[in-house]
Parts: structure tokens; sequence; C-alpha cells
């Protein structure tokens, strides 16, 4: 859901649980998080978060002001983007390790190693996007494969302008940056992309194909929309 503060819509995710006290959290990606003990009026929810506007409108400031579109420069605490949130890059010295590790952990991207120039950073995560997208696109295509038809070729590779593309022998090809989404937005490109391997076109039928199978393919596609700058900033 969305909530109006000083003017600014912001997303707001509602959690209702067994807990004693109510609790807001401004999550990396700058969306806000409610936590809520079960049975809280709205009216005292609103007005926690009237009372902390200005904390809340200063972090999120905060959190944009690290991550507005331009070109990255690779470097600790530069925010990246895996799996839906914005991630924090730091640096763990490993003389050992001649290439660099990346581990994604709460606190953000890890990466430990000998040598952090920007070029060496740049490359151990798209090695890391390319791995964890092969890993999730062959989870969902094996999810669907008794409702949708099955791919001749599955391909993870550089795409410029696109997120997945399909052709007419039933291969399938997904931007190596789709682990930048959330999994369930990736999960809709999966089966857009299956979907064209029995509707090879955009024709209602395809879409109601797509619809029947991803409930939220909707939404998905609004969230490529709005977030796909956070896609190009990395190149």
């Amino acid at each position: 859901m969305e909530i109006l503060i000083k003017d600014q819509k912001i997303s707001c995710e509602y959690i209702s649980r067994k807990r004693k006290t109510l609790e807001i959290q401004i999550q990396p990606d700058g969306t806000l998080r409610v936590l809520a003990p079960k049975g809280l009026k709205k009216e005292k929810v609103l007005k926690t978060i009237r009372d902390k506007e200005d904390w809340i409108v200063n972090k999120i400031q905060e959190i944009n002001s690290r991550a507005v579109p331009g070109k990255p420069e690779f470097k600790e605490q530069e925010l990246h983007y895996g799996f839906g949130n914005a991630r924090a890059l730091s640096f763990i010295s490993a003389p050992e390790n001649k290439k660099l590790a990346v581990d994604l952990k709460s606190e953000g991207f890890v990466l430990s190693g000998r040598d952090f120039h920007k070029d060496r950073v740049r490359s151990a995560l798209e090695e890391w996007y390319r791995f964890q997208t092969e890993k999730r696109v062959a989870y969902f295509v094996k999810k669907y494969r008794n409702s949708l038809p099955r791919p001749a070729k599955i391909q993870v590779k550089t795409q410029k302008k696109r997120w997945g593309s399909c052709n007419h022998k039933g291969k399938v090809m997904f931007n190596w940056k789709l682990s930048m989404a959330p999994a369930w937005v990736l999960e809709y490109l999966v089966v857009h992309e299956l979907s064209h391997i029995e509707e090879f076109n955009h024709s209602k039928n395809f879409w109601a194909l797509v619809r029947k199978t991803c409930p939220r393919c909707d939404e998905a596609r609004d969230w490529l929309k709005k977030n796909q700058w956070k896609f190009q900033r990395f190149d």
C-alpha cells in the first residue's frame, strides 16, 4: 500500500503480528515497513507515523541520495540492488583469495579478496548476478514444466533493452540483471517467455495465458517500468 507523508507517496508494508510494541522501519530501498501488535487501532498507527514524519522523510532522502541514477563507482557503501532491495557494498581483506568472492548477507553485499579495484568489483558482482539469475530461472522453468511449454534451450545473457526474449525454435533468453529484481518479478518474466512458446505474439490469448499462470503479472510489469533505472545504472 501507499501512504502520503509530506506530499510524498511512500510505499508501505504493514505487518500485524504478536508483539508488544509498534515499530517503524525504513528499508534499504526507501520503503516503509510498519510492525504492529495485533489488534492495534489504525488511528494509533497513523498517529505514530505522523509523529515521525520528519525522521521518515530524512531517512528516505538519505537513502535516495546514495542510490541516484548515474554511473556507479563500485566503492564501499555504494548501493546496488539484489532481489529488489538496495544493498550496500562492504569489503573484507582476504589476501589468500585471488578472485573476489561475493556473498549477500543481511547487511548487504560482502566482497572478500585482495584487490578491490572498481573493475574487479564490477566483474565479481556481474558474475554473482549471472549465477543467481541462472539458478532462479531454472527453478521457475521447472516449477511450470507441467503447465507451460518447455523451452528448447535456456540462456542468460547480456540484453541491453530486453528483460527476456523467445525465438521460434523455443529458445528463451533472459537478462542477467534480473536477480536485481524481486523473485516474483523474475518469476513473471519466466512465465512471460515460456508463454511465448505457445503464443508467439502479444495477443489477448497470450496475456490470458500469462495472467492465468501469474496473477501478479500486471504488478510485475508496473514494477519493471518504475525500477528499470536500477538495472541500467550498473553499466
